[in-house]
């Protein structure tokens, strides 16, 4: 029976449970993606430990943070699932129902809806795992090694985690309803919280803040100093620091606001009031907010920055991208359809395992070298003229020291002063230079492959064509850590979004009496929207502001894996800043829609 009342109820009130319900769905999509990450232990190593020891135990904190992101992104929606059906559920209690049995109505409505948005979040994750990896692999052109979309231990623990918070919430639900009174509970969402924290505790709480902030930032800008406890640290510094500096300044702030001039006009003065009716719950909530903000962003601009890194690299390996002897007039046609930066040919006859080169031909075309600095973002290319016959000989063993079939292995090459007449077989070969390898990776495989099949097989596995054989060296090497990197930031940035569109609308139901009285007392429509859309902005920006700072810090971490982690900000950084953008608009929008058209239930 009971069964049959919590499964009418959901369905008598679907549209207010749709929201809620694709809300969870989601949340436990995105908690399956990134345990098909993290619970996979091969893939963690295969493509992290490679590159960083460290991957491991970032990931370790990182399954421990999206934890508790998702236990304060299900109190926010256990919170609206409450505001929803606390007035019918006094209702039925002033109606002499009894509380025990109200009580198990509860656990069964909670746990139905549970455990369908987890059940349904795992499919959708399955969904959402092969298209995020998908679009990956298409727009950065890299895969992971022993990625899984379907993924047994994912399954489990995201089962697990859900079933145990949702049991949890069942029961805090249950003991919500049932042991305070019912007038007590109908109103418990409209108590405002309004100790006032003493001036000497603000600036206490202030000094807290940026001495926490500080040392977070310390060690990560030290992280061989602190080596494996630096995530650890940092993590529980910049959530502490961030929690004490919103709660001295947000509160310092509205108090100082609501003594200004500005606080009398319009609706200034009720768009204060409502965010000091929450500032204790707005300092939570805006804390888990910067730091989820902090993580995607950071990830997605990690991800991105290895994706320019790769090339950047590669470009060190060697002046030339590939290196052709004697193409064939389908190589020839390949080389047009490229855009050429250089393209050198040179002339060189073999005898026996030497190759003579005319020192002449170098004073006509140069030969370029890399030439390193003390910084790699400092390398340079400088030309080698004839005039240099013992550089010019170890810059060309580099790229000929096993050369194309019929050549055999050269082990000597040896670069004369001028062009005499000399026997043995005429051959060409011609070093090329196209203006990057992400857009035309194509047409370089084409290439490589087809100059590949000229050397006997036993010789192809120390086979060096330029940089682009660097290129996709490095490619294997950082694209388990560039695809980790660009799921992570798509996932907390849901993540994020999910707990801002709950924070907002669990807060809706107590908000429409109150924007509607003020629609009663003569307030202009217009005004009613712009005082809407400014408290949500709060909620945007702060969190913005110190999560960028968050960045910038943390980029540092990265320093032994991008050889500029500031390099091109702009990219990550605007892609980001406007999908937060047009999610303000639409959390604006839609929360416009609830408080400001929704009638009071009579």
């Amino acid at each position: 029976m009971l069964f049959k009342l919590a499964f009418s109820s959901i369905r008598h009130r679907w549209k207010d449970y749709l929201l809620l319900f694709s809300g969870l769905v989601i949340s436990s999509a995105i908690f399956y993606v990134f345990e098909t990450l993290a619970a996979n232990e091969s893939f963690l190593k295969m493509n992290g430990q490679s590159v960083s020891g460290m991957i491991g135990y970032v990931f370790s904190f990182g399954s421990v943070l999206l934890g508790l992101l998702t236990l304060i992104y299900l109190n926010y929606a256990n919170s609206f699932l409450l505001g929803m059906r606390q007035r019918d559920y006094g209702l039925f209690i002033m109606l002499g129902t009894r509380k025990s049995r109200i009580g198990r109505l509860i656990w069964l409505e909670t746990m139905l809806l549970g455990l369908t948005a987890t059940v349904l979040g795992i499919v959708v994750g399955l969904g959402l795992s092969q298209a995020l990896s998908s679009l990956i692999i298409s727009f950065l052109g890299t895969a992971a090694k022993s990625y899984q979309v379907w993924w047994l231990p994912a399954v489990s623990w995201t089962l697990l985690v859900y079933l145990g918070l949702f049991f949890l919430a069942a029961g805090w639900n249950t003991i919500v309803m049932t042991k305070k009174p019912v007038l007590q509970l109908l109103k418990a969402d409209r108590q405002a919280d309004l100790r006032q924290s003493k001036p000497l505790m603000l600036v206490l709480q202030l000094i807290a803040g940026i001495l926490l902030l500080a040392v977070g930032y310390y060690v990560m800008a030290k992280p061989m100093m602190y080596r494996q406890y630096t995530v650890l640290i940092a993590l529980i510094t910049l959530t502490g620091g961030t929690y004490f500096l919103f709660k001295a300044v947000i509160v310092s702030f509205l108090n100082w606001l609501a003594k200004r001039s500005f606080a009398q006009k319009g609706l200034n003065g009720f768009t204060l009031a409502q965010l000091r009716f929450r500032v204790a719950d707005y300092t939570k909530v805006l804390t888990g907010i910067t730091m989820m903000f902090a993580m995607a962003l950071g990830a997605i601009t990690v991800g991105i920055g290895l994706y320019q890194t790769i090339e950047n690299n590669a470009r060190l390996t060697g002046a030339y991208d590939l290196r052709i002897v004697d193409p064939t007039a389908q190589q020839q046609r390949l080389i047009k359809k490229l855009p050429l930066q250089q393209k050198n040919s040179y002339t060189f006859f073999k005898q026996g395992n030497r190759l003579i080169f005319a020192a002449q031909q170098f004073n006509q075309q140069p030969f370029e070298r890399i030439q390193m600095q003390q910084n790699a973002a400092d390398a340079k290319i400088k030309k080698v003229s004839g005039g240099n016959p013992e550089l010019l000989t170890t810059e060309l063993k580099s790229y000929l020291t096993e050369t194309a079939s019929g050549l055999g292995k050269s082990t000597d090459q040896v670069v004369v002063e001028s062009s005499p007449a000399v026997g043995g077989t005429r051959h060409q070969v011609i070093f090329l230079r196209a203006n990057g390898f992400n857009q035309n990776a194509a047409i370089f495989k084409k290439l490589a492959k087809s100059e590949q099949q000229k050397t006997p097989a036993a010789q192809r596995a120390n086979l060096w064509l330029g940089a682009w054989t660097g290129y996709l060296q490095l490619k294997t090497l950082y694209s388990g850590l560039e695809f980790m990197a660009v799921l992570l930031g798509i996932s907390f940035l849901a993540m994020l979004a999910s707990c801002l569109m709950f924070k907002i609308l669990s807060g809706s139901f107590a908000d429409i009496p109150r924007y509607q009285l003020l629609r009663k007392l003569g307030s202009h429509e217009s005004s009613l929207h712009w005082a809407v859309r400014r408290e949500i902005s709060i909620l945007f920006v702060l969190p913005a502001i110190l999560g960028v700072t968050h960045v910038l810090f943390g980029l540092k971490l990265f320093k032994s894996i991008l050889n500029n982690p500031y390099q091109q900000l702009w990219l990550p950084f605007g892609i980001f800043g406007v999908i937060y953008l047009a999610y303000y608009g639409f959390l604006s929008f839609v929360y416009q829609r609830i408080v400001l058209k929704r009638e009071i239930d009579k």
